[in-house]
């Protein structure tokens, strides 16, 4: 055990006695928890400005060809609009977890919805053949919202929801943001449609900017209305102990950042959740280019390609949520789910190389169940290297990792297939998903909140038999 993981489960183990006696005010017993039915309003009004943020991610380049004709740009152009999403992360999310730490969720959820419809809003304008930069801009401040929105559904599921919960309530969370995502990938192309006239593209996408706009706005109004901080009473012990162990230390943002820096099990999460996620990033922002490759004019079957990645990586968060809920096998899930990953991404090669439309879908389909669905197995993997620390904090420094090898594979796989073809950019993937499936097999198998919740359940009990011994 290294001198950091040391003086983590020391923290955790100081602050047991302390949520015990002191928060309950010497009584001996555990502290009082309580799960409240409104979690469930919490958890639909984040879905659903989740996906209204996500939504907007990928409505360009799963049309770039279309874009490309209207605008007048590159292709690189338009790849940007995607990868704004993972460049702004990075600058900005590390204030963004001081803030939102400090702010709450209410406060966090409403700033992510309001800077959300602005950029919404200014996409309205942009419709012109000559304003791609406003467009641009509006897609920035879109953008910038992911530094609130990616930290939150673990967040969220720690403030309100049970133990038993957890695990499947991160998943439901991250289902907003893939839900957008599917949609974008399905609706933009069935909206904005290729034209000979460029004006009737113009009309496309002002119907689509309209649309958009006006969900936002809707979801902004529900989340300023409805949308609550935390509950009175912890929904379970881990929560409660966090609870104290930040009250007691008010050691502000910069030692908790040390310790994440100095956790060898969370670094190297980063970067085998990172090259995951990064090809998942990289495969949606080039899959109108490389469908298009092979079957052409095939811009509707890239989207719902796109859609069957998202869907049945919906499909596969929520089942690995309920499995780590019911097993707790974190390691031994993370590896097999890892292991089809690169599996699923293996067939679609073949199956693009082969040329076959239908053996493409299952591929795609297969692929995204274990890559996408891996999402929330990394938050629930972080979560367990990193407890007790702020949820935002270390779930915003591993989607930093995600978002530099995403900007990062795009450049370097869009440079690969403008000179050898998709077949390198395929090739480049199983290299990235083989290094990454690596590094998850020589993961330490660190389960640091489970361990907690069951010391406070056993020193609880124990006290409680110890005081029933003291009245015979």
């Amino acid at each position: 055990m290294t001198y950091q993981e040391s003086a983590n489960d020391s923290l955790v183990e100081k602050n047991l006695t302390k949520i015990i006696n002191k928060e309950n005010k010497g009584t001996g017993n555990i502290p009082e928890i309580k799960t409240y039915p409104r979690r469930w309003v919490m958890l639909v009004l984040f879905i659903f400005y989740a996906a209204c943020t996500a939504f907007q991610w990928i409505q360009y380049s799963i049309v770039t060809n279309i874009i490309m004709t209207y605008y007048g740009v590159s292709a690189n152009s338009v790849d940007w609009t995607s990868m704004t999403f993972m460049l702004y992360y990075v600058p900005l999310v590390f204030l963004a977890s001081h803030l939102t730490d400090r702010a709450g969720l209410r406060w966090t959820a409403i700033l992510g919805c309001c800077v959300n419809c602005i950029g919404a809003w200014i996409k309205v304008f942009s419709v012109e053949r000559d304003r791609f930069w406003l467009t641009f801009i509006g897609q920035s401040f879109v953008a910038t919202t992911q530094v609130v929105v990616l930290p939150m559904p673990g967040r969220l599921a720690a403030h309100w929801f049970g133990a038993n919960e957890v695990s499947t309530a991160t998943s439901l969370g991250i289902f907003g943001s893939q839900l957008g995502i599917a949609l974008g990938f399905v609706l933009t192309p069935i909206v904005v449609r290729k034209h000979e006239n460029l004006d009737d593209i113009g009309v496309d996408l002002s119907k689509l900017f309209w649309g958009v706009a006006i969900i936002s706005t809707i979801a902004t109004i529900l989340v300023i209305i409805f949308f609550q901080e935390e509950p009175k009473l912890s929904p379970s012990q881990t929560r409660a102990l966090q609870k104290a162990t930040r009250s007691e230390n008010k050691e502000g943002f910069v030692e908790p950042m040390k310790r994440l820096f100095r956790n060898k099990c969370f670094l190297i999460l980063c970067n085998s959740y990172g090259m995951n996620i990064g090809v998942l990033n990289a495969i949606a922002t080039l899959l109108n280019q490389i469908i298009l490759l092979h079957f052409k004019n095939a811009e509707r079957d890239a989207g719902w390609i796109g859609l069957s990645i998202i869907v049945t990586g919906m499909f596969g968060a929520v089942t690995f949520g309920v499995i780590l809920d019911k097993t707790h096998k974190f390691k031994a899930t993370a590896v097999i789910v890892y292991f089809l990953t690169l599996c699923g991404q293996i067939c679609f090669a073949v199956a693009l190389w082969v040329g076959i439309k239908w053996m493409v879908y299952v591929a795609a389909s297969f692929l995204g169940f274990f890559m996408s669905g891996y999402l929330a197995l990394g938050y629930d993997l972080c979560a367990e290297y990193t407890y007790p620390e702020a949820e935002g904090i270390s779930t915003g420094i591993l989607n930093v990792a995600n978002n530099i090898y995403g900007v990062l594979l795009v450049l370097i796989f869009g440079k690969l297939m403008d000179t050898y073809g998709d077949m390198a950019v395929h090739i480049g993937c199983c290299i990235a998903l083989l290094a990454g499936l690596i590094m998850t097999i020589f993961t330490k198998d660190v389960q640091r909140r489970q361990d907690t919740r069951n010391a406070v359940t056993y020193k609880g009990v124990l006290t409680a038999e110890c005081k029933d011994s003291d009245k015979k």
